[in-house]
């Protein structure tokens, strides 16, 4: 007999995933289940094949579902915010270049797509029956108007005019959303360019409208 044949085979060691690295997928598997399945049908067991994790283990990073599901949201906004800010970096930093940066990052690739669209959209429908969705949407939203607000005035001041900056906040998010539900609903309808050009105008609108102070 070959003194080989009494050889054992080393045992694999697992790779051990970065806590933050296995929170980031299960959010991802979250978002994937909700294009799938919707809000109401992401069961933590489906959450749980599409991640390939133990419902354990998921409890080990979330207290509960509704804490997954807050997290997967201010998930998406981070990601929006994210888009935003690497704009600036590369257009500038006047208050024209953020408003631009706001406007555009909203419409690039990484966030104008089909599955962050439908992620979305299943968030919109779940915050009509949840409590503590409908009060997460309302603080982003809140923190959104506010910033596209502080971004209007500042231009404002800028130009020596007084911009309605509430209105022109409250306006230019009605539009992102008005496009990003129609789009997700029909691709064909318009182009992302055709939507940020639409959305820009509007925009300057409200700026070169705006009386002297």
């Amino acid at each position: 007999m070959s003194s080989e044949s009494g050889l054992v085979e080393p045992k694999k060691r697992r790779t051990r995933i970065d806590p933050s690295m296995r929170r980031k997928a299960i959010i991802e598997a979250t978002m994937q289940c909700i294009t799938r399945y919707g809000h109401s049908g992401s069961t933590l067991e489906r959450i749980c094949a599409q991640a390939g994790v133990s419902i354990g283990l998921i409890g080990h990073h979330f207290s509960s579902k509704e804490e997954l599901m807050l997290s997967t949201y201010q998930e998406l906004t981070d990601q929006l915010r994210e888009e935003t800010r690497k704009y600036l970096e590369v257009q500038g930093g006047s208050p024209d270049d953020r408003l631009l940066a706001i406007i555009r990052s909203s419409f690039r690739g990484q966030i104008f797509n089909e599955f962050i669209l439908t992620t979305w959209l299943g968030f919109w429908g779940a915050a009509v029956s949840s409590d503590e969705l409908r009060a997460l949407n309302k603080k982003l939203y809140a923190d959104y108007r506010k910033e596209l607000e502080a971004v209007f005035k500042a231009i404002g001041k800028q130009n020596g005019t007084q911009i309605d900056a509430k209105s022109a906040a409250l306006t230019i998010t009605a539009l992102l959303d008005g496009f990003w539900l129609e789009w997700a609903l029909d691709h064909k309808a318009f182009s992302a360019k055709k939507a940020e050009k639409c959305c820009i105008t509007t925009a300057h609108m409200f700026v070169n409208c705006a009386a002297p102070v």
